[in-house]
């Protein structure tokens, strides 16, 4: 008869483990529907990060649009609760395997620049040097989550590549899906509220039927720049897959870019996988410009347009010259042809009247203009007030170009209030700060002077269509 024999720290690990099995059994039935679901929750999202960091990755991208919603002890939110967990268990997976090397990618020295800047400027400041280190550490958080990612993205042995620099193939995938699943959770949830009218009654519109939607983000401008990062994804998605498809004879294609399936676009499992990815980032897509709209986000809206032809702008830049001058062919008559279409629907009142006022409104507002010669009203205030804050802003970068007012330090130059005794930057009858300038180059440049330009500008010089992860 075979006896198994086992060491005293064996059977006390036995013990252990049964005593912790049974406690959380007896906590499933005890507690309420509600909590013992997100004990289990718990559960498998922590053996699934500690059998592999990328989940933790994961976990912080779809954590943005609830961040606002669900706060935890110590004022966290979920979002940075999930990037401490991931910088954590990256951290001991670099200790357990430290035959692994790290690669920093070329983005790194841009970004590691632009922290000296901030710490420079946190240094010279003439306003809050705590408010400097607050800011300066933030951005550090985001060099250490890009390395932290692109690390986490690596292929490792026995893993398929996804073509993309040694990358790993599933983990890509499930990036990017959660990269599309969180702005359309937040999307469907936006829709909903317009749809249903279900918000603050400053959100409402056309005469209270509708009201502009603000999904989990809670304000409807920040919402449409949430949906801004989502849908550009969605639409490369969908034009790469088509592309494919059609073995990339209908359209010029840069022969640096390609959809590596794992399979041959002409190999009946290829061409259902790049079906189903267009289609379902398709729907994505849809979703995510719907609510884009039902935002009423003019701001938004400016800013889709000028993803959009970036894109294009991008996409152009890296064909034969033949292909651009195909593109041209192609592209000027379906320009011109929208521009006409928008004009006569309007004109024929198709377009709704609460959507015709806002993008008339748009096209009226989109210039430069000194807000102490203008007379507000009720229909102008937001563009003027956004207005106040730019030149505010241009004036701090004047009046201190290298280094700027200081990290997270705007609101303290533009109101002037406190201990700080200098000269506010307001401009009447603007007297309290709306946190940011509202443009992020300007913002960037107004704290932290020429210095905190030259690192995002720089981001240009370096892209040249190359493949990868940067």
């Amino acid at each position: 008869m075979l006896m198994l024999r086992f060491s005293p720290f064996a059977w006390w690990l036995v013990l252990v483990l049964a005593l912790v099995v049974g406690l959380c059994a007896g906590a499933l039935a005890l507690l309420p529907l509600r909590y013992a679901a997100m004990l289990v929750g718990l559960g498998i999202g922590g053996a699934l990060v500690v059998r592999d960091p990328v989940w933790a990755l994961y976990a912080v991208v779809l954590s943005v649009p609830i961040q606002e919603i669900i706060h935890l002890p110590g004022g966290l939110s979920g979002t940075q609760a999930a990037l401490m967990l991931m910088a954590l268990v990256w951290v001991l997976r670099l200790l357990a395997h430290p035959e692994r090397p790290i690669t920093f990618g070329y983005l790194t020295p841009i970004l590691l620049v632009l922290v000296w800047v901030l710490v420079l400027s946190t240094t010279l400041t003439p306003y809050s040097q705590e408010q400097g280190v607050k800011e300066t550490l933030r951005w550090g958080a985001a060099v250490l989550a890009y390395l932290v990612t692109r690390n986490t993205l690596a292929r490792g042995a026995g893993e398929s590549s996804s073509g993309f620099g040694g990358l790993s193939a599933w983990r890509v995938a499930g990036l990017v899906g959660c990269l599309l699943l969180a702005p359309v959770a937040s999307a469907l949830v936006g829709l909903g509220q317009f749809v249903l009218a279900d918000g603050p009654p400053s959100f409402e519109i056309a005469g209270g039927r509708f009201v502009r939607a603000y999904g989990t983000i809670g304000h409807p401008n920040s919402f449409a720049g949430y949906l801004n990062m989502g849908w550009p994804l969605a639409l490369a998605l969908v034009v790469g897959a088509g592309w494919s498809l059609v073995g990339r004879r209908a359209l010029p294609l840069p022969t640096r870019t390609t959809m590596t399936t794992g399979h041959s676009a002409g190999c009946s499992g290829g061409r259902s996988f790049l079906l189903l990815t267009g289609a379902g980032a398709g729907a994505g897509l849809a979703i995510l410009l719907a609510a884009l709209l039902a935002s009423f986000s003019r701001g938004g809206w400016l800013g889709a347009v000028g993803g959009l032809a970036t894109m294009i702008a991008g996409w152009v830049m890296t064909l034969s010259r033949q292909s651009r001058r195909a593109v041209w062919r192609w592209a000027m008559p379906g320009v011109i042809g929208a521009v006409v279409v928008l004009v006569v629907a309007g004109r024929m009142g198709v377009v709704p009247v609460a959507l015709a006022e806002r993008l008339d409104s748009m096209v009226r507002h989109v210039r430069l203009f000194d807000v102490r010669t203008v007379q507000v009203t009720p229909e102008n205030f937001s563009v003027v007030e956004r207005m106040a804050h730019l030149q505010a802003g241009w004036a701090m970068f004047l009046h201190h170009p290298l280094t700027g007012v200081g990290p997270g330090n705007y609101t303290h130059a533009y109101e002037g209030t406190g201990q700080f005794q200098a000269d506010p930057y307001t401009l009447h009858p603007w007297y309290l700060s709306q946190g940011h300038a509202h443009n992020f180059y300007l913002n960037l440049a107004a704290e932290a002077g020429v210095g905190g330009w030259w690192p995002t500008w720089h981001f240009w010089v370096l892209w040249d269509g190359r493949p990868g992860l940067p």
